[in-house]
């Protein structure tokens, strides 16, 4: 018998069209807070496990829009424990999750 490996923190990284500089630690299912001036779309450049995360967790980042989720990353611990994006998001119509 397995059992799944529960699900763990997950950094994220933004920037905005200011190009200023956002990251937020967001814990298995949880929202992460951000807010956007606006008429801003918040950019999404990358996604990294937590460094504290035990051997072999994983995780995946979740983007929910229009009653509709999208994992845009799985993460693993000894495996692709960051993940590049270009996601730009409109905060009023998604959520990031984890």
């Amino acid at each position: 018998l397995r059992l799944p490996i529960p699900q763990q923190h997950v950094l994220l990284a933004t920037s905005s069209s200011a190009m200023s500089f956002w990251g937020a630690r967001v814990a298995p299912g949880e929202t992460a807070k951000v807010s956007v001036p606006a008429g801003e779309v918040l950019h999404l450049s990358q996604a990294c496990l937590d460094p504290a995360v035990s051997s072999g967790a994983s995780s995946t980042v979740i983007v929910e829009q229009n009653g509709m989720s999208f994992v845009v990353a799985a993460l693993k611990e000894g495996g692709q424990e960051c993940c590049a994006l270009d996601l730009f998001l409109d905060l009023s119509e998604a959520k990031l999750k984890v």
